[in-house]
């Protein structure tokens, strides 16, 4: 099935966004149609709506592939699934296929050159699949299971993969919310865990260069190890509160970023975003500031990065404000501040910024 919409000159000069939402047929449901086209002002920060690009249940995150392009997305419900779309010139999607995750509640997907990475959060159940060469799920190629548990028993009664992450060319982190692990994948199997402080709840990861810094949904913390690829094993170096100050029980980090030398963090409960400023060559951050999210219970979020005179932005989905916020980072301090650019958008839990412009010239004849 293929959805296609004519794009005009008033999408010219802006940047293509894809939005997943949570949907009626979705767990938890929401009021989503599916993955969402935005186009973005990246002069202004102003965001446009650019209609749904695909019915789909539950698209709660988004990968992109760029060779050929092409997007994937997640579809959490009880019986998880993962489908693959090619997306053209004109911002069209067409689907090429979709893969049961072997668990429910799948909430993330990695996408590299040959390979998906499937979190499973309600069983724990990490996925990986071998993809064709036009970007289609070829089979699934392995499947790890996990077993554990950690000190917050309404939430760590066992394994919760919750997202993964490439921090190398030969290995994946899965960010293990119930165990209070990373799980490190290599080659088609589960090599070793690394080990993070009881009630962390790690929840998403970034990755530059040889440090790993590690968003704790559960103790509002980020924490901050240093990668050794040889070994396949971390050093844990500290943590830095992820508001300023202790806010475990009312505050849960979501996403992570890395933007030069800040890191950005989510956080739902008191709906900002932090600023984190790199130190130490990367060993240790320092919290610089919070900015409100623009909206409630802040999910997903992305950095677009602007070109030649463009300024950078963050625009963040606020899934319970049921809209896009664009926040204005300040080149000089990297601290982001409100545009007052909204976008009402149902449900939004992931924001994927899509090449358009390169898509165009290769489709060019």
């Amino acid at each position: 099935m293929r959805t296609r919409f004519p794009v005009g000159d008033s999408v010219h000069g802006r940047r293509l966004l894809l939005v997943g939402t949570y949907t009626p047929d979705s767990e938890p449901p929401g009021e989503g149609q599916g993955i969402h086209r935005v186009w973005f002002d990246p002069m202004t920060g102003q965001l446009t709506d650019g209609g749904v690009a695909a019915h789909t249940t539950g698209p709660s995150f988004l990968a992109y592939r760029a060779d050929p392009p092409t997007v994937y997305a997640v579809n959490e419900s009880e019986k998880g699934t993962v489908t693959a779309w090619r997306i053209d010139a004109d911002a069209g999607l067409s689907e090429l296929g979709h893969a049961p995750t072997g668990g429910a509640s799948p909430c993330h997907v990695l996408a590299t050159d040959t390979a998906l990475t499937v979190a499973n959060y309600a069983n724990g159940v990490v996925a990986q699949f071998a993809l064709a060469d036009d970007g289609a799920i070829a089979h699934e190629a392995a499947r790890f299971a996990h077993t554990g548990s950690g000190p917050v028993t309404d939430r760590q009664e066992g394994s919760h993969a919750h997202s993964a992450v490439a921090v190398d060319q030969h290995h994946v982190l899965v960010a293990d919310l119930g165990t209070d692990e990373l799980r490190v994948i290599r080659g088609g199997e589960q090599t070793g865990t690394i080990v993070l402080p009881p009630g962390t709840g790690p929840r998403h990861a970034a990755v530059a260069g040889e440090y790993v810094y590690v968003a704790g949904e559960l103790d509002s913390r980020v924490h901050v190890l240093r990668w050794d690829g040889d070994t396949g094993t971390a050093e844990y170096l500290g943590s830095e509160h992820a508001t300023g100050e202790r806010a475990a029980g009312v505050n849960f980090p979501g996403e992570i970023l890395t933007h030069g030398e800040r890191v950005y963090v989510s956080n739902r409960g008191a709906d900002a975003v932090s600023t984190l400023a790199v130190r130490d060559g990367g060993a240790r951050l320092e919290h610089l500031a919070n900015t409100p999210a623009g909206g409630a219970w802040p999910r997903n979020f992305t950095v677009v990065r602007g070109h030649r005179d463009e300024p950078d932005h963050l625009v963040v989905a606020a899934q319970n404000g049921d809209a896009l916020a664009a926040l204005l980072v300040d080149p000089r301090t990297g601290v982001p501040a409100d545009t007052g650019h909204r976008l009402s958008v149902p449900a939004p839990v992931c924001v994927l910024p899509v090449p358009i412009t390169r898509i165009r010239r290769a489709a060019r004849p």
